[in-house]
């Protein structure tokens, strides 16, 4: 088979040609959690996207937010939709977050088990019955539920802004700022995250998540 001389198609494709998204951040506070990311998808050094979309609705109640490997964290949102639509159709009621976040987890495993791994890093987060929770999955399917976290090439620096800042009893306003204070952290210091900001807000007093943006 003649291969087409772009590099990007074929076999062996270099790592750093593979399109890549990058920073994301999850945070509690006392009524809901906060999804935020960036918008910039790099391949290596070069910028390849400043309008990409890591911020992704299960449900109206679950949330999904992804850094890694574009087109692994694309097939993976849209098994997830219709894998809770399902769950939902037969059981008569919408799955709870840590059942989004656990079928999600046997997924990436199944594939890491296979040697085949999903190359991606996510959070999982929304409202239930139980409250708000926020989950985080690597490449090889571990699931762990935190009050915050930040997922991407820009997590160290994210973190330290949500390490200084997140307290128990914030309040939505205070976590939309502290999440947004985070991505700028990282936009300023790290040339894979950048082009704005989105925003996606699960509250269990509001049926539907509240989305925001912000230019940069």
């Amino acid at each position: 088979m003649n291969f087409p001389t772009n590099p990007m198609y074929g076999a062996g494709i270099p790592n750093e040609q593979l399109l890549k998204g990058t920073t994301g951040v999850a945070l509690k506070y006392t009524d809901g959690m906060i999804l935020v990311a960036d918008r910039r998808a790099s391949a290596g050094t070069f910028v390849a996207s400043k309008h990409a979309k890591k911020l992704h609705k299960l449900n109206e109640y679950t949330g999904m937010g992804i850094a890694g490997l574009v087109s692994d964290a694309q097939t993976l949102i849209d098994v997830m939709k219709s894998e809770l639509r399902l769950y939902e159709l037969e059981n008569g009621f919408d799955p709870s977050v840590k059942v989004a976040a656990s079928l999600l987890a046997t997924i990436i495993h199944g594939g890491f088990r296979r040697y085949t791994p999903w190359w991606v890093q996510l959070l999982v987060g929304g409202v239930d019955r139980r409250g708000s929770h926020v989950y985080v999955l690597d490449p090889s399917g571990s699931l762990s539920e935190e009050d915050y976290i930040a997922i991407g090439s820009g997590t160290l620096l994210a973190m330290g802004v949500l390490e200084a800042s997140w307290k128990p009893d914030l309040t939505k306003a205070k976590a939309k700022e502290i999440g947004i204070n985070a991505l700028k952290m990282a936009i300023g210091r790290d040339t894979a995250t950048g082009n704005g900001i989105d925003g996606l807000i699960f509250s269990v007093k509001e049926k539907a998540p509240e989305e925001f943006k912000i230019d940069l």
